[in-house]
């Protein structure tokens, strides 16, 4: 019933190709970015008409329609479910951080990117739009882990893959189980709270002008507390609450945002002027930070990419 592959059954230079070639099968259009001997794995199933998977992985970028025309077709979502770690999403200018517990919807249609933590779990639901339609799915809908029913589908999730089948299910309990699955859903999306949770307002704040400042350098902790009108305790304990730091998460997205201007080509920019535009003190510490996320130089991973 369950399928797993692991990039440790590889070698250490061709870990992150395979890794993608493994997301890409599953879910065209979706690439990943990460160091080259990514430790990562995944585990997957379907019961009924859901496709159910559990992913673990080292801290990465993960993009979907990144630099290519989404396909048509959307009667399916993708749900996000994080387990373990934390990880920030964006889709069509809406951005979510995610802790353990809490779930998100993407519609695949639409580009959106996961920036994923260390030591990152996420059970990721391939599912049929329709089937939830009626419940209030739609995209960027987030559900928070104190919603007591999330706790209850979690469980159920967790179970299936805590299971050591020794042969294949039959259609029939295939569909029980994807019965069962829709129904918790449902059930979640019956009674999702009504307030959002106490702080989600100023995380979603934090994040969003972080983004829209990347390319500022003296970008800080004091900085954002100040443009926000918050005092910068409150904004240390959003990203203390993402078990990161303020410097941190910049750094991640800073980087995220060069790797993806080098896949695509800087139209003769220099690597100084990318540095520079994404907020980097010099080209010699962008080089450097870049090939600490990376495991390779911004040149040599921009070369991959050209035709």
């Amino acid at each position: 019933m369950l399928t797993r592959h692991a990039t440790g059954s590889v070698s250490a230079n061709e870990r992150l190709d395979y890794w993608n070639d493994l997301v890409a099968a599953m879910f065209p259009g979706m690439t990943v970015d990460g160091a080259r001997d990514i430790d990562a794995s995944w585990t997957g199933c379907r019961l009924g008409d859901f496709g159910l998977s559990l992913a673990l992985s080292q801290r990465s970028s993960v993009r979907r329609w990144a630099g290519s025309a989404p396909q048509s077709g959307g009667e399916r979502g993708l749900i996000h479910f994080q387990s373990q770690g934390f990880s920030a999403t964006e889709q069509c200018g809406r951005h979510a951080a995610l802790f353990s517990g809490d779930l998100t919807f993407c519609a695949p249609e639409e580009p959106y990117g996961i920036e994923i933590s260390d030591r990152n779990a996420m059970f990721v639901i391939d599912f049929p739009w329709e089937a939830l339609r009626a419940y209030g799915v739609r995209p960027g809908l987030i559900l928070r882990h104190r919603t007591p029913s999330l706790g209850v589908l979690r469980g159920f999730i967790a179970s299936i893959f805590a299971q050591s089948w020794s042969d294949t299910h039959t259609p029939a309990e295939s569909e029980a189980l994807g019965e069962v699955l829709m129904r918790l859903l449902a059930n979640a999306m019956r009674t999702r709270q009504s307030r959002p949770e106490a702080g989600a307002d100023l995380r979603e704040r934090v994040l969003a002008f972080v983004e829209d400042n990347l390319a500022n350098g003296a970008l800080r902790t004091g900085a954002i507390a100040q443009s926000l009108g918050v005092p910068p305790r409150e904004v240390q304990m959003v990203f203390a609450e993402m078990a990161t730091t303020a410097s941190d998460y910049i750094n991640t997205r800073r980087l995220a945002l060069a790797a993806d201007r080098l896949r695509k080509g800087t139209r003769g920019a220099s690597l100084s002027d990318l540095a520079y535009e994404l907020g980097f003190s010099d080209a010699a510490h962008f080089s450097r930070r870049f090939r600490e996320r990376f495991g390779e130089t911004p040149s040599f991973y921009a070369t991959r990419f050209r035709a």
